[in-house]
């Protein structure tokens, strides 16, 4: 009989050592951990509630990193509205708004000099000038917000979309209804203008972003403003702070702010709406 003790029998394998690392995930390389869920398409840019002050900040990254993309459309619109604008007050100055040589009686003497329209006849002629003016911006305008939509959902702006909208027939019925109502609303003491205008503000958006029916789209637009009532406000006014800073330096401020004004408002447009927007880069 032996004195000597048998060897225990083999451990197993996993026991008192430290168990070997799950698996990666299916798709990722080997020792790379898998990325945070919630972190899909434009997620980067929609972090937090919406701030009127973070759509223009997203907007200035998109426009600083190819400015001539929106630039380009929103010269063109101008330059088109400017020459529109010359030949609009040619053709009134020949027409309603003309003077001709008269004589007037100044102290018992007789003084020739120039008389033109009444104060009626002036401000009618104004104002068919401006609503022709309005009328017109309106309609070019819906391209530049298709292109401001594009730059949101990380695609390509073109001037061909400016002409591209410019002849729909619900861009321009749109655009006739909303001239018309805030034409009224300015005739009416002014405020009611810039009511009118703030409420339809988003008309057109959705005329070229869900192809609405013009009075479908102006009901979206008064819904949308309400629904977010001070969500739009504060973009409004930011929005016009920017038009009048841009006006202020030698209108050469609104090659940048226009741009800027135009992406913000797609942004706040997508992000209000619940839609996702693409990451706007550092």
């Amino acid at each position: 009989m032996s004195d000597s003790v048998p060897p225990p029998p083999p451990r197993d394998p996993g026991q008192g050592s430290t168990p070997p690392p799950p698996p990666p995930p299916a798709g990722s390389p080997y020792g790379s951990a898998p990325p945070p869920a919630g972190t899909g398409y434009g997620q980067g840019a929609e972090e937090g509630p919406y701030q009127a002050t973070n759509a223009f900040g997203y907007a200035w990254r998109k426009f600083k990193n190819s400015p001539g993309e929106m630039l380009v459309p929103i010269l063109v619109v101008f330059v088109v509205v400017v020459v529109l604008e010359v030949i609009i007050q040619i053709l009134l100055r020949s027409t309603l708004l003309g003077t001709h040589s008269c004589t007037q009686t100044v102290f018992r003497q007789s003084v020739q000099t120039q008389c033109g329209p009444g104060l009626f006849v002036s401000l009618l002629g104004s104002g068919i000038g401006g609503f022709i003016v309005s009328l017109i911006t309106q309609a070019l305008g819906a391209g530049v917000i298709k292109d401001g939509l594009n730059v949101a959902d990380g695609k390509p702006a073109t001037v061909g979309e400016v002409f591209a909208w410019f002849t729909k027939p619900n861009v321009i019925v749109a655009a006739l209804l909303v001239s018309v109502i805030t034409a009224i609303g300015f005739v009416l003491c002014y405020l009611p203008g810039i009511v009118a205008g703030f409420l339809l503000n988003w008309t057109m958006f959705y005329v070229v972003d869900q192809n609405l029916a013009p009075m479908d789209a102006i009901r979206a637009s008064i819904k949308f403003t309400t629904s977010h009532l001070g969500e739009t406000l504060l973009f409004y006014i930011l929005a016009i702070i920017a038009f009048a800073v841009g006006a202020i330096v030698c209108l050469v401020g609104l090659l940048v702010t226009a741009p800027i004004v135009v992406i913000a408002a797609a942004y706040t447009f997508r992000r209000l709406n619940g839609q996702p927007v693409s990451p706007a880069p550092n």
